[in-house]
């Protein structure tokens, strides 16, 4: 119409998803008993299996199937208007909804604080209304605006802001789902070190107790197992913000160089917390804090619940990078194409689901690099036909000469790229801790001295012990009994990347509808070892992996194992 063109567009999903859970009839027993009561490293499991002696043991049984059912509902409208004949806007505007959790037949649990618990009558309790577990979410209006200016003949800036939400659907299967598996745990109270039961007697009598609605209330008193699932009702669809700038200059004939700025930021991405946990500042008195230590489910918030996973928009994450590049367009049998990015994401959670860490009570504390994050990248990609045959600068003929010498063709592609960061957590401390805390230790030395630049293993890379370290093990220290290390989250970054491949390859046009290709690509040829992240448990009492290299990242067909790989590839198509 005039200077636009218009789009227009509708969506609607229907999503279906079916999921019986995994059902135990027959139980699951942990071994255990013959360990002295409340010392660590005590006891021994297999003596407890030819005792017969039973710690714990859980029954399960379906009375539903998981049955979540969505409603998907979009719709766009998009112009491409060009003012003048350098100048394109592009301008859009799109709406979408997701219908909240819910299942077929409204079979569905959610945590209630406000509801009385009717096993233990305390505050908080499990509810199974039919209603949607969240309010609905109609205010979805995403912008679109892009824009090319040619404001000189050799030089081009665009730019664009979008604004796009994303899906929730559910975290995992069975979510929202509590008391339609029929659960019973077999466990003498805290505190009781005797065995539940004996093989040889077999378990008590269990029954289970389904309600009319088909949901069965939880059996037993070890109330750590009973978990549940709490949907915050005012969770909404996350949206992701992309916004970008940059320039492109021919400088040269065929040649273009261009800089670009990209950037990102995800508002309310899902994450799900448990909530069910105690402050570190809980107390102050060494006694009391070793009591809570040993009885933790006693002084929880909610005591008759182990963990309530709270399911809510904690998530957030940036990203902000800056790419130069220049490229040589195809001509004279040469293409090039380079580009160098500098980035960095940041996140409070790696996960798409779940969410853990120092304390709940303080999430800001997880803000850290992601796990993806790879801060340097330089790619080159370089395409040659070779000079040989008909038309080309020597053996201009045809004939054998030309079947067998001329249209080759050469590709290189090679990646340097740094590595991803990595967590620090530690093992073996006598000092006892807070259960649900991230065990990370004190970092004593600045990052350059508590790692090495690059790798160097030595001369030995088996055993792992004979290893040099990539990580120093003085660097690090335990923090004392019942706080947190000051050491964060992604701190540190693992080796990175050099790889290469190569191809080389020719076509021969037998007829009209018949041609044969032969390839042979080559992949890592300087056999480099691109190794995995380090082992980064602490442990002060067995440092013999700490530090050290297990694997290497990728495959044969992917970034290599430290091999050169070839593959000779012979096609025909017609």
């Amino acid at each position: 119409m005039g200077r636009h063109t218009l789009k227009v567009g509708y969506e609607v999903v229907r999503t279906r998803y079916n999921a019986l859970p995994a059902a135990l009839p027959s139980g699951q027993y942990n071994m255990g008993g013959t360990d002295f009561p409340f010392t660590p490293n005590t006891g021994n499991v297999f003596a407890s299996l030819l005792l017969g002696s039973v710690s714990s043991a859980v029954f399960t049984e379906n009375t539903a199937t998981w049955l979540p059912r969505w409603w998907h509902h979009a719709w766009y409208a998009q112009t491409d208007y060009k003012p003048i004949r350098t100048l394109t806007l592009n301008l859009g505007l799109r709406w979408s909804y997701e219908s909240p959790l819910s299942t077929k037949y409204g079979q569905q649990s959610q945590f209630d604080p406000n509801a009385t618990d009717p096993i233990t009558g305390r505050r908080g309790a499990i509810v199974h209304a039919q209603s949607l577990l969240a309010k609905r979410d109609l205010n979805n209006f995403q912008p679109r605006i892009g824009l090319g200016w040619n404001f000189k003949p050799k030089w081009v800036f665009r730019g664009n802001f979008g604004l796009i939400t994303a899906d929730l659907l559910a975290n995992s299967i069975n979510q929202n789902f509590e008391e339609y598996l029929a659960t019973a745990n077999v466990q003498l109270p805290a505190g009781d070190p005797r065995p539940a039961f004996y093989l040889s007697q077999g378990p008590p009598a269990l029954r289970f107790n389904i309600a009319p609605d088909g949901s069965t209330p939880f059996i037993g008193a070890n109330f750590s197992a009973r978990e549940v699932s709490w949907y915050d009702p005012e969770t909404r669809m996350p949206y992701v913000m992309n916004w970008s700038s940059g320039f492109q200059y021919e400088f040269r004939q065929n040649w273009v160089a261009e800089v670009l700025y990209q950037g990102s930021a995800g508002v309310g991405l899902p994450n799900n917390w448990n909530i069910n946990v105690l402050p570190l500042d809980v107390a102050s008195d060494a006694a009391t804090l070793d009591r809570i230590r040993r009885e933790y489910q006693d002084f929880r918030p909610y005591p008759q619940f182990g963990a309530i996973n709270h399911f809510g928009n904690y998530g957030h994450n940036t990203h902000h990078g800056v790419t130069l590049r220049v490229e040589k367009r195809f001509a004279s049998g040469v293409a090039l194409n380079s580009f160098y990015t500098r980035s960095k994401t940041l996140n409070d959670a790696d996960e798409d689901g779940a969410a853990g860490g120092i304390t709940f009570y303080n999430r800001r504390l997880e803000k850290g690099r992601a796990n993806y994050d790879v801060q340097n990248r330089w790619v080159t990609t370089f395409t040659y036909e070779l000079p040989f045959g008909q038309a080309k600068r020597f053996m201009n003929t045809g004939g054998w000469r030309n079947l067998l010498f001329g249209g080759w063709e050469f590709v290189f592609v090679q990646h340097f790229q740094t590595g991803p960061p990595f967590t620090v957590t530690f093992a073996g401390s006598r000092n006892v801790y807070l259960p649900f805390m991230a065990l990370r230790p004190h970092q004593v030395r600045p990052n350059d001295q508590a790692k090495l630049a690059h790798v160097d293993m030595g001369p030995n890379r088996f055993p792992f012990s004979s290893q040099d370290r990539y990580l120093k093990l003085d660097a690090f220290q335990y923090p004392d009994s019942f706080t947190p290390g000051t050491l964060g989250r992604n701190t540190l970054e693992a080796p990175g990347i050099v790889w290469a491949q190569a191809s080389l390859s020719k076509e021969w046009a037998v007829h009209d509808r018949l041609r044969l290709q032969l390839r042979f690509d080559v992949n890592n040829p300087y056999k480099y070892h691109s190794f995995n992240p380090p082992n980064s448990t602490y442990n002060a009492t067995d440092p013999s992996q700490f530090g050290t290299f297990s694997g290497t990242r990728g495959s044969f067909s992917d970034i290599g194992t430290g091999r050169w790989h070839g593959i000779v590839v012979f096609r025909l198509a017609w």
